[in-house]
């Protein structure tokens, strides 16, 4: 009997030994959620100095609401601020209560409120969108700290900057703002080259492994050495974005008529007007966002030619406006 009750035992056992392992499912990765992104409105406008002889629209009582309606429209979160007076700084802190401003005088280095003497470099940010954690500013000269140019220039020149962090990232930046010499002459050539120098020198000291934006009025066109080293080092927003940058001054029809500007007027992606002015009258680009590709990545560019209403427009310069996403 237990001859035959082992044998179905012994069948059964090897059935179930050649049956085929049930197949487990592969466990499947967690979604990931997508990664958050942070951009910011990093902008530069020259708003133009003020200026007794200015008169009609072109006064800065008749223009100041325009300028400020300009960088509302665009709702600017960092701007660099070109040739503002103390005159001019109070309106901005008046007006753009949402927005602290931050200058220097050129010619005794004090801040804004403080006893600034002279033509100022600023910066203007919005305090709802960051917290400033350090300010400062230098000359574009062999002795930064102080008061002081390079030889050949025609005024003091210098660098304001800020370090701020994003309220809704915790992000950390920097951000300068300059205003170079003006002459075309060689010999303005020459001090906006050694400005660069400079400021390529003491950049580097200050926001070394940090997102930071170098941003101004070079008072040159890009076939000039300064912004040839700058932008050898940092990254020009208008010739990354290439065919996608937007705007730039159009010509009225009283400078279209004029031989001498066709050639200028014909240039996309030009800053200046030369509307407010009797000898510099040729528009061309001199006004430039920079940024440090490591950090960040820029989404847009815009030289806004919206006048706002007047003929003269807000300043001889238009704002120039670009988003950027920081890394």
């Amino acid at each position: 009997m237990k001859k035959y009750l082992l044998l179905p035992l012994l069948v059964l056992a090897v059935f179930v030994s050649c049956e085929k392992p049930k197949t487990q499912p592969e466990p499947q990765p967690e979604p990931q959620p997508e990664p958050e992104v942070y951009e910011y409105k990093v902008c530069n406008y020259n708003i133009r100095y003020y200026n007794t002889d200015d008169k009609g629209t072109k006064a800065w009582s008749q223009r100041k609401n325009k300028v400020f309606e300009m960088i509302k429209k665009h709702s600017m979160d960092i701007c660099g601020i070109e040739e503002i007076t103390t005159t001019q700084s109070k309106d901005f802190r008046t007006i753009l209560t949402d927005y602290e401003y931050i200058g220097y005088g050129r010619d005794n280095g004090k801040a804004d409120g403080a006893g600034a003497s002279g033509e100022e470099t600023g910066l203007i940010y919005n305090k709802l969108n960051f917290e400033k954690l350090e300010q400062g500013r230098f000359f574009l000269s062999n002795t930064p700290d102080k008061p002081s140019k390079v030889s050949g220039a025609s005024f003091n020149r210098m660098v304001t900057w800020v370090k701020l962090k994003a309220t809704d990232s915790g992000k950390e930046l920097f951000f300068f703002a300059t205003h170079f010499d003006h002459p075309t002459t060689q010999t303005g050539i020459n001090t906006r080259s050694k400005e660069a120098d400079i400021a390529l020198v003491e950049v580097a000291k200050i926001a070394e492994g940090y997102p930071m934006f170098f941003v101004g009025d070079f008072n040159c066109r890009p076939d000039e050495p300064a912004y040839q080293k700058l932008s050898a080092v940092w990254n020009d927003t208008y010739t990354v974005m290439g065919d996608a940058a937007q705007g730039g001054y159009t010509c009225n029809d009283a400078q279209l008529a004029k031989p001498a500007l066709a050639e200028d007027c014909g240039c996309k992606g030009n800053t200046y007007t030369g509307l407010y002015s009797t000898t510099d009258i040729l528009p061309k680009r001199i006004d430039y966002v920079l940024f440090d590709a490591a950090f960040a990545t820029p989404q847009s560019y815009l030289a806004d030619n919206d006048n706002l209403g007047l003929e003269t427009y807000p300043s001889d310069h238009l704002p120039v406006v670009t988003v950027m996403r920081i890394k």
